[in-house]
């Protein structure tokens, strides 16, 4: 685990993007299966109140209303990116922002093994389910959660409230600075979520 934590709080973006995307992969991928076998079918269906709006039939405002909504988390992604902590014998802060990256995996990978989408459509069988996930045509969901990975270890280093041990300090926002290629990755993450619901509008309008 301190591997890892090291790793993903690494001085080089490279491995922290490289390490953050097995992590991606392990996560997501053993949450699918695991819940496809031990959770019901559709368990977290029209559970999430913030899905309950109106889809518009104009393909150029639902990629919008889609990209708005996904853009959410990547606030709640770099709000908690704002925290950071260390252990004893670390040189950098872990971002805080991971946990809640993570967390959405999961969820993701629970939707997906559950099949909880809230467009309706016909349950398929698991590897048929996980072979679909790189059809980037059609699915959107590797170009969100690869734009959500770009994003959140972008920002891994912004962290203005530092705890380590019983210890808590407060950076001034004055000394955040992303690197050129920190603020690259940032950009091609948000292109991507942007592309992510291009890929979702049209594929909801091709089912209705």
């Amino acid at each position: 685990m301190k591997y890892l934590r090291q790793k993903l709080g690494s001085n080089h973006l490279k491995e922290r993007i490289i390490w953050a995307a097995i992590l991606l992969l392990v996560i997501f991928f053993a949450t699918v299966v695991i819940s496809y076998y031990l959770l019901p079918e559709g368990v977290l269906k029209n559970k999430n109140p913030a899905q309950s709006w109106e889809t518009s039939d104009n393909t150029l405002i639902l990629t919008f209303q889609i990209f708005f909504y996904n853009m959410l988390s990547v606030l709640i992604i770099s709000l908690a990116s704002l925290f950071g902590k260390k252990e004893s014998g670390e040189d950098n802060y872990l971002s805080i922002g991971y946990m809640t990256f993570y967390t959405l995996i999961v969820i993701n990978g629970i939707v997906l093994g559950t099949w909880s989408f809230s467009v309706e459509s016909d349950a398929v069988a698991l590897l048929e389910r996980i072979i679909h996930i790189f059809d980037l045509a059609h699915r959107a969901a590797f170009w969100e959660m690869t734009g959500q990975l770009l994003i959140v270890c972008a920002i891994a280093h912004i962290s203005v409230f530092q705890s380590s041990g019983n210890s808590t300090t407060k950076r001034n926002l004055k000394e955040i600075r992303l690197q050129n290629s920190e603020k690259t990755a940032l950009l091609i993450g948000i292109i991507f979520m942007l592309i992510g619901a291009v890929v979702e509008s049209l594929s909801i309008h091709a089912l209705v």
